[in-house]
């Protein structure tokens, strides 16, 4: 009986591997348009990511 568990475990991890080979991260941008999540709000000037809502230091001057 466990000889057949492990051998159904390894055959799925077969599988996954091919499927991820051959579609690398499809799961991920399909999820992520069904949920309608959007990218992080990046800075125009520097490139950093913006947290909170007071902007970016790079506009600052400090």
């Amino acid at each position: 009986m466990v000889k057949a568990v492990l051998f159904f475990l390894l055959i799925m991890v077969a599988i996954a591997m091919v499927g991820n080979a051959m579609f690398p991260g499809s799961v991920g941008r399909k999820l992520r348009k069904k949920l309608g999540v959007k990218p992080p709000p990046v800075c125009r000037g520097c490139g950093r990511y913006m947290i909170g809502s007071t902007g970016c230091d790079c506009k600052k001057g400090g």
